[in-house]
């Protein structure tokens, strides 16, 4: 029992619930169903972050579609080696040209082979090869130099989306900088900032430690993170850099300065080229761009010191999903009212601003598992409580509904949790005022009645003077043949001597409306030709001892203790004592506490000290006359 009665404890079920939640989201996410929003939130999230002014240190040099008309596709050799001559002329700190040349591509070749050879600022991409396309091979004047090659691989996300970059990877066996870092470290070598390995094998940029991602990084869920990867930030986004076409850089109409030590890309933006790269939030990009993003991100780590996007461990995710998942069982409590729907509002900022902000300082938490789990659990926690509670209604109800009234009903329900356990009600011990009624000569009367006749006759008798118990607020406790046994001060309990004076002053008043409504039956009865009757009512007030009794397929709530027994003796006492008349149908018959809290209120006179049949202490009677 203590057992079950623990397991039921609110706390406990509110920490299984956020607990089943948990289960329930770590098995979405293992079906990847959670990591598309997560990607997309972050997106949005994303764009969310304080704006960066374009990094000025980056120039591109495009191949447009009147280039292409001009000087033709693919660009000769000897165009590459005019462009490239024009571009050192110009002061270019680092050049990188994302076309591919694995074969020459006359006239020009040995032009731009030369051009090549005297430069080593100028490094070229090569493909790294994927599942789509094989491997493409730098300029034969470069190939197989890994200070002057690098792959230009671009990873996508199962949406198209491009948020991972790789720094570097293994390509036939050689491992290789990837376009963007290797742009990055000519670059920032003239700024005296080193890039390099530590002995942990994780890429430091000038003292800024990049570790690569893991498969469940952030919002990822087992992610392909071959090679080394690190999350993309895209600074600066949807801003555009600074762009000059081939055609300006090769009729001289660049600016003097405007290449000069910066960092200048050569890559296709023709749109019939097709390199075309979606970006977080739905923008779109040439190849070139990225890359272009790429590096700024890099050269941000080493100038600025600014971290890369961090994640917590698998475990601490874990922790925050748990936690937020028992934040929401735990709200379930609160359920209904507007506490209710500020709570909901609070907690959601809370979740939804902890990310932001948490973001904006590097870090990357999920967000949609966390919110799922909250949703999740608390809806749980809402629609278990909300059917334990219909269900501890169904069965106060069960056990009251037809034996007070409506406001009764209505008001035990509010302070339900004053004496409603889950086995049932809370016995207590309370003050009450116990009413028992009896027919007189109803055995005679029956006798000479027809059953179906009798049955309706009597069940009249007993819907009249059940209303009046409920209309005075009383409780119908059971029908006894003829008898009625009626409560007052129950279920709710008395705490004060005037609500206790008061069940008693009701009591008394219901059963001088006894009379009153029994004289009216007896008319209408004696008009149908059915028989009239009198009854004896008699009166205690007392403690008893109230709760649920029975079994667990029949459960009723009674009152038990020597108050009921009194109340039942003093209805049968002496039966030619201020006997029941025509006039007066009704014999009412108080002991000595009721009489205590009415007698200023109604005339009474003594009957007696009589000693009751089963009880061994004198008892005073009193009859109750009329009201004054």
């Amino acid at each position: 029992m203590a057992i079950k009665k623990w397991l039921n404890h609110p706390i406990v079920v509110c920490a299984s619930l956020g607990i089943v939640s948990f289960l329930l989201i770590i098995g979405l996410q293992s079906l990847d169903i959670v990591e598309g929003l997560e990607l997309r939130v972050f997106d949005k999230l994303l764009s969310q972050r304080p704006s960066e002014m374009i990094d000025n240190r980056i120039v591109i040099i495009s191949e447009t579609e009147p280039d292409i008309r001009r000087f033709g596709h693919p660009l000769s050799d000897q165009v590459f080696a005019d462009a490239l001559q024009k571009a050192e002329d110009a002061g270019a700190r680092v050049i990188g040209v994302d076309k591919y040349r694995d074969i020459p591509t006359p006239p020009g070749s040995d032009n731009l082979s030369n051009v090549l050879k005297q430069y080593e600022n100028i490094v070229w991409i090569f493909f790294g090869g994927d599942q789509k396309q094989n491997f493409v091979a730098a300029p034969a004047a470069l190939e197989g130099s890994i200070a002057r090659t690098a792959f230009n691989n671009i990873l996508e996300d199962p949406d198209g989306v491009a948020r991972r970059g790789l720094l570097f990877s293994d390509v036939n066996g050689t491992s290789y900088y990837s376009f963007p870092l290797l742009l990055s470290v000519y670059y920032l070598a003239n700024e005296n900032m080193a890039v390099q390995l530590d002995d942990q094998q994780t890429l430091n940029i000038n003292g800024i430690s990049v570790p690569k991602i893991d498969s469940n990084f952030g919002g990822y869920h087992e992610a392909d993170t071959g090679g080394y990867q690190i999350m993309l930030d895209y600074p600066a986004l949807p801003q555009s850099f600074s762009i000059y076409t081939l055609s300006d850089l090769l009729d001289n109409k660049v600016p003097a300065d405007a290449l000069k030590n910066k960092i200048v890309l050569f890559g296709a933006m023709a749109p019939s080229l097709q390199d075309y790269w979606l970006l977080p939030n739905e923008v779109t990009r040439f190849g070139i761009e990225y890359h272009g993003y790429f590096i700024s991100q890099i050269l941000n780590m080493a100038t600025k010191q600014k971290q890369p996007l961090r994640a917590i461990s698998d475990n601490a995710e874990y922790g925050w999903l748990l936690f937020w998942c028992l934040i929401g069982s735990f709200a379930g409590l609160y359920r209904g009212g507007i506490l209710f729907f500020v709570l909901m509002l609070i907690e959601f900022t809370v979740l939804l601003g902890s990310n932001i902000f948490l973001l904006n300082q590097g870090w990357w938490l999920p967000l949609i598992a966390p919110l799922l789990g909250w949703i999740c659990a608390l809806f749980v926690s809402v629609f278990y409580f909300f059917t334990q509670t219909r269900a501890e209604r169904g069965q106060l109800m069960k056990l009251f509904e037809r034996h007070v009234s409506a406001e009764v009903a209505s008001h035990l329900w509010e302070v339900r949790d004053q004496f409603f356990s889950k086995d049932g009600i809370q016995p207590d011990t309370v003050t009450a005022t116990i009413l028992f009624t009896d027919l007189s000569n109803f055995t005679t009367i029956s006798e000479h009645m027809e059953p179906l006749v009798l049955m309706n006759w009597l069940n009249e008798y007993m819907e009249e003077m059940s209303q009046l118990v409920m209309a005075h607020g009383g409780m119908i406790d059971k029908y006894i043949g003829d008898a009625i046994m009626a409560i007052f001060g129950v279920p709710v309990k008395r705490e004060t001597e005037e609500a206790i004076a008061n069940d008693a002053k009701q009591a008394v008043a219901c059963a001088i409306e006894f009379g009153h409504k029994l004289g009216e039956l007896n008319q209408k009865w004696e008009a149908q030709g059915l028989p009239t009757v009198t009854m004896r009512t008699g009166i205690f007030t007392g403690t008893v001892v109230a709760g649920s009794f029975g079994s667990s397929q029949r459960m009723e709530y009674t009152v038990i203790g020597d108050t009921v027994n009194t109340a039942s003796r003093l209805e049968s006492f002496d039966k030619t004592i201020a006997a029941p008349t025509r006039d007066h149908p009704c014999r009412i018959l108080i002991g000595n506490l009721t009489h205590h809290y009415v007698q200023d209120n109604y005339q009474t006179e003594v009957v007696g000290e009589c000693l009751l049949k089963g009880k061994t202490d004198m008892l005073k009677i009193y009859h109750i006359i009329a009201k004054i």
